[in-house]
């Protein structure tokens, strides 16, 4: 396999996972509001929260990547 074509699957598969990444934190999201405004700050509000932190940590690693390898892309 070419080099370019293998950084293309990777470009690819670094946006499946930004993909279904974002999808998750708005479902998470909009859970966390409908709790927050019924006043129920349970273990599993708190485990959402902590989950929203550690998916936006995801997103920005994988964006930081994508740019990477868009970048190597244009430098082939």
């Amino acid at each position: 396999m070419a080099k370019i074509d293998e950084i293309k699957e990777f470009l690819t598969t670094l946006r499946v996972f930004f993909t279904v990444s974002i999808a998750i934190m708005v479902a998470v999201g909009g859970n966390l509001i409908k709790s927050y405004r019924n006043n129920i700050h349970d273990t599993v509000f708190f485990l959402g929260f902590t989950t929203e932190i550690i998916l936006a940590i995801m997103v920005i690693i994988i964006v930081k990547k994508i740019r990477k390898k868009t970048k190597e892309i244009g430098d082939l």
